[in-house]
């Protein structure tokens, strides 16, 4: 197959009888797609307001007006109210499905919990999606659809609602080299590449419901096999907003670098010292050792270097950190703030926003508050971080960027998203297009790597912290060569093993 693939991208009708639906925009949007040619279309959830029947009446009345020979309808979670699951099944159809041709496969998934917004794939729907994907060569084009968004969205308020277990999806996603996600729910459309796969949020096609006051959307997708996905952002009369297009390579787990290694970073977190827990003790120790055995340039500390935030946690941690003879660089977890902790936290460390080392900037961006898990940049610190960004890429081409904080912005997978940085939808997109190469965040203790646009992010698991979503503790070893290229590796403190987790071959610097 040569030709492109295209495809009518619609989501959130919310149909009522209430305010809440606009059929205007419904019947404007209608009619605008009988005039744009497309092999199908996906409508990725929200088709009613509260699931109630009438609603479901309404709907089903209304959604035989869509020009379209084929439709694939996803649930999304206002449809799952009210008992609403049910009538979805009885008047639409399944709520997971799949359908392949010779061309293309197709997978449909449910990730709502009935009466909640926020969503949950649950075992079963990931090991439905995993046989499926499985079974069909790489041949076809590979589709994954749901409600719920993936990867945060900018300008959409806080980070909520979320699929709790977004990131066993994004690892199962990029495991099997899915092509193109289809993803609705936050009423703002959004396109991003996780290496080689294609995320692609549609805005809302007819709800009163928009964000900032920005126009109701529908998306137009075409993906030509092996080479790229072009997304157009259209208003419900067909004007175009916004194109991205967005290649398909499947090459990013290849290196073939013939420089040597510019900069080697050693990135740890979850220390926990001053912690009553016995075993800490000896895990700190060994972690340590094995972090200095490795002779890094840089040891990067991405959070909870103290058990609370005590004075003679930060005594205690101060020696130990003389002790290792490398350039040491703190971000504050939430346990360094606790109590009277950031008092002490700028007492023992001279802590620079901005660390330069071997032609590379270090930006260290606080997400921590006192007493809670949950993370925030804020707009100052976002803003100032960017101006500092841009600034010092038009003085000096070629700079390396890093970003340390300690909550993490990507969904990782074997975890709970219960703890998201509030902004990350903002913090991502400013990110990703200010050129930034490199995010490390140490949170939720659990190793993840990957790449968004041209931004590879990294989260680690916890030292010596019994705080860890993994069977051992560790620390990651960043190597970064003179071309750019970065491997990521997990060291694993009781056992010494180590296992990569991540290649990526160099981009060139913005």
């Amino acid at each position: 197959m040569t030709s492109p693939v295209r495809i009518v991208h619609i989501s959130d009708a919310h149909i009522t009888t209430r305010p809440q639906f606009i059929p205007r925009d419904y019947n404007t949007i209608i009619e605008t797609m009988k005039h744009i040619p497309h092999d199908f279309c996906i409508f990725t959830g929200d088709l009613t307001q509260d699931g109630l029947r009438q609603d479901y009446d309404l709907a089903n009345d209304l959604r035989t007006q869509i020009p379209s020979e084929k439709i694939y309808w996803i649930i999304g979670n206002h449809d799952s109210k009210n008992g609403g699951s049910d009538v979805w099944e009885e008047t639409v159809g399944p709520r997971e499905f799949f359908e392949v041709t010779d061309d293309i496969l197709l997978v449909g998934l449910d990730s709502c919990v009935p009466d909640r917004d926020e969503g949950r794939f649950g075992r079963e729907a990931l090991d439905y999606a995993k046989k499926i994907l499985s079974k069909y060569s790489e041949d076809r084009i590979k589709i994954v659809a749901f409600h719920h968004h993936l990867l945060p969205i900018a300008k959409t308020g806080r980070e909520r609602s979320n699929a709790v277990d977004a990131g066993d999806m994004l690892s199962l996603l990029l495991d099997y080299g899915v092509d193109a996600v289809f993803t609705g729910h936050k009423h703002h459309p959004n396109v991003s590449k996780v290496e080689d796969t294609i995320i692609i949020s549609a805005g809302t096609m007819s709800s009163y419901k928009t964000r900032s006051g920005g126009p109701r959307t529908f998306n137009y997708v075409e993906i030509t096999p092996k080479e790229d996905v072009k997304v157009q952002i259209r208003d419900i009369k067909g004007s175009m907003l916004l194109q991205e297009v967005k290649t398909i390579t499947r090459r990013f787990r290849m290196v073939n670098s013939a420089g040597g290694v510019w900069l080697r970073i050693a990135q740890i977190s979850g220390t926990d010292i001053g912690t009553v827990w016995k075993p800490n003790e000896t895990l700190l120790e060994k972690g340590l050792e094995l972090v200095k055995f490795t002779n890094p340039n840089l040891i990067v500390h991405c959070g909870n270097l103290t058990s609370k935030g005590r004075t003679t946690d930060y005594e205690k941690a101060v020696k130990i950190i003389k002790e290792l003879n490398s350039d040491y660089v703190l971000c504050p977890g939430p346990n360094d703030l606790k109590g009277y902790g950031e008092t002490l936290l700028n007492k023992y460390f001279d802590f620079d926003r901005i660390i330069e080392k071997e032609n590379s900037d270090f930006y260290i961006v606080n997400t921590s508050s006192p007493e809670t898990e949950k993370g925030v940049v804020g707009r100052t610190t976002l803003n100032r971080l960017m101006r500092h960004v841009f600034s010092e890429r038009a003085k000096e081409a070629g700079k390396f960027h890093t970003a340390i904080m300690h909550h993490h912005i990507i969904p990782i997978p074997l975890t709970r998203e219960t703890s998201a940085l509030e902004d990350a939808g903002d913090v991502l997109k400013a990110i990703t297009e200010a050129g930034v190469n490199l995010v490390l965040s140490g949170h939720l203790g659990r190793t993840f790597c990957t790449r968004v646009e041209k931004t590879i992010f990294v989260n680690c698991n916890t030292l010596s912290s019994q705080f860890t979503a993994s069977l051992e503790n560790s620390f990651n070893l960043i190597d970064i060569s003179t071309d750019g290229a970065i491997v990521v590796s997990e060291i694993h403190v009781p056992s010494g093993f180590r296992n990569i987790t991540g290649i990526f071959p160099g981009i060139q610097t913005v």
